[in-house]
């Protein structure tokens, strides 16, 4: 036993010694050329000889919705559905968003994929009553997810503010598939934030597909674009008696591997295909506890297309057909959205009574929008020269912003924050990260 560990040590230091040896025998040169291999820069971003402009509105809006048989609850969502629309366009498209926030908090649009920080959908947070739009190039091929960013982002996007967005490659299309979304998620109807939510749904509703399931038909290829928007556990991804050919984190540039379970992380995505050689009725679920709680599908493998009852429409990439607008029309059959209307949504106003302060309390809790003075006291009156002093006494980060004058920066729990007034005015500010939180400086002579 002694001897083995020994032979085995010692031939672990020979082939470190080997390794070494090679990579200090190469030239710079040569390693610039093997850095360069493996370097992201090999796949370089395609070219559309015919770029479109693409135009969405989306709308935040909450809505009363059926997420399992008999079980329905209020969920914030984009254009009344969980998950949202399904965005999809070509790489070098010009894409534009215009973003409506109808509900009482404030809401974004993050993109996953590459463009600017005016269009990351973190900064501006969109208030209530008003809109903001999007603008950007579309340029990775691919599978991506969107969602909500407001504060606290795992809230926002439990409560149902996700989509997917496929970005079809031009350079370089992909083979002609039967294609599907499959987006998975965590919900709990009575605790958003549970760390063992009590569903985890397909497509916004658990267990939708056990009932309807997916059809597909053999030797055909069929594509599956599949999310996880989770936030606590990652997501193995398995689909019965096939092998899958999985393009890592959606991304085509990625070279495609074969899995027999694919596990994706929060937030991540892949793009799965699969043939069936033989006609019947198979599974595809994520392995482990989610499965028994909303996260079980079943798939029928048809003989042709004759007997296909649910709708296929042509796909953007090229010879495939797209089986995404059956699914959308079902998530709103199953959930039966019943969209909650507000009045006066910028209505939010402070306290017009002022009290002479010079500290102001970031409260407990106010982040949540039902405290209703975050800042206490909201409203002060203070002389020219006199310097405010806020005080974070919440257990998460906030800020103190008045456009155009001045800007906290982040302050940290337990942290402060002072500036100094020299000009008389009323100065209204807001917390950036919960704008609902609003309060205001009165500067007198």
């Amino acid at each position: 036993m002694k001897s083995s560990s020994l032979y085995l040590t010692i031939g672990v230091i020979i082939g470190i010694t080997i390794t070494a040896v090679y990579f200090l025998g190469m030239s710079d040169s040569n390693i610039q050329t093997l850095a360069k291999d493996i370097s992201p820069d090999v796949y370089p971003k395609a070219t559309n000889p015919n770029p479109q402009k693409r135009s969405y509105t989306m709308i935040a809006q909450d809505a009363e919705i059926e997420i399992a048989k008999g079980v329905k609850t209020k969920l914030w969502t984009y254009n009344g559905t969980v998950p949202g629309p399904t965005l999809r366009f070509n790489e070098g498209d010009e894409v534009t968003i215009r973003f409506i926030n109808k509900t009482p908090y404030a809401h974004t649009i993050h993109l996953h994929g590459t463009h600017n920080s005016a269009n990351d959908g973190v900064f501006p947070q969109i208030l209530p009553g008003q809109e903001y739009t999007y603008n950007f190039v579309a340029q990775e091929a691919g599978f991506f997810l969107y969602h909500c960013h407001a504060m606290p982002t795992s809230e926002h996007i439990r409560m149902g503010m996700y989509g997917g967005m496929i970005i079809d490659p031009v350079s370089k299309p992909m083979n002609p598939a039967r294609e599907y979304l499959v987006v998975l998620s965590e919900l709990d109807p009575e605790d958003p934030i549970a760390y063992f939510p009590k569903y985890y749904p397909i497509n916004g509703y658990a267990s939708q597909y056990m009932d309807n399931p997916i059809q597909v038909v053999k030797d055909e290829t069929a594509r599956f674009f599949v999310m996880n928007i989770g936030t606590v556990l990652t997501t193995p991804f398995h689909i019965h008696s096939t092998i899958m050919k999985v393009w890592p984190s959606g991304i085509l540039w990625n070279e495609p591997y074969s899995a027999q379970t694919h596990t994706l992380g929060m937030g991540d995505a892949a793009i799965i295909e699969a043939t069936w050689a033989e006609p019947g009725r198979y599974f595809f679920h994520t392995h482990g506890i989610p499965e028994e709680k909303g996260s079980m599908a079943i798939l029928d493998v048809l003989e042709n297309d004759s007997t296909l009852q649910q709708i296929q429409v042509p796909s953007n990439s090229e010879g495939s057909k797209s089986m995404i607008l059956w699914q959308e029309n079902l998530i709103k059959q199953l959930e039966n959205p019943q969209i909650i209307t507000y009045d006066d949504l910028d209505s939010g106003q402070i306290a017009s009574v002022f009290v002479s302060a010079t500290d102001v309390s970031i409260v407990k809790n106010s982040w949540d929008p039902k405290i209703t003075e975050s800042y206490a006291p909201s409203a002060i009156q203070i002389s020219a020269g006199s310097q405010v002093t806020w005080t974070n006494d919440d257990s998460v980060m906030h800020t103190v912003i008045s456009d155009g004058t001045f800007d906290s920066g982040f302050i940290q729990a337990g942290q402060q924050w002072s500036y100094t007034f020299e000009n008389p005015g009323l100065y209204n500010y807001y917390c950036s990260l919960h704008p609902w939180m609003k309060g205001a400086v009165n500067v007198t002579h």
